[in-house]
């Protein structure tokens, strides 16, 4: 899952040598903590949500009848 993210921030964003990713793993669920630049942020999560939403929204999807459950976070 993290290359699945990391291949969509660095496509999203110009600062793609900022692009981050620390994983936080519990025993049912695995929480993607995204870190990008600054002024990149507002690439991540575009207009009222909707990028960040649909980046959700393909994790979720690409981890169905996985064990666990995938969460992205926003670092800042």
């Amino acid at each position: 899952m993290t290359e699945i993210l990391e291949y969509i921030a660095k496509s999203l964003v110009t600062h793609k040598d900022d692009v981050s990713i620390r994983v936080e793993e519990t025993e049912t669920t695995t929480v993607l903590h995204l870190t990008v630049h600054q002024e990149d942020m507002g690439q991540i999560i575009g207009k009222q949500g909707r990028v960040i939403q649909a980046i959700r929204s393909i994790i979720k999807t690409a981890s169905r009848g996985m064990d666990k459950r995938y969460l992205v976070e926003i670092d800042e």
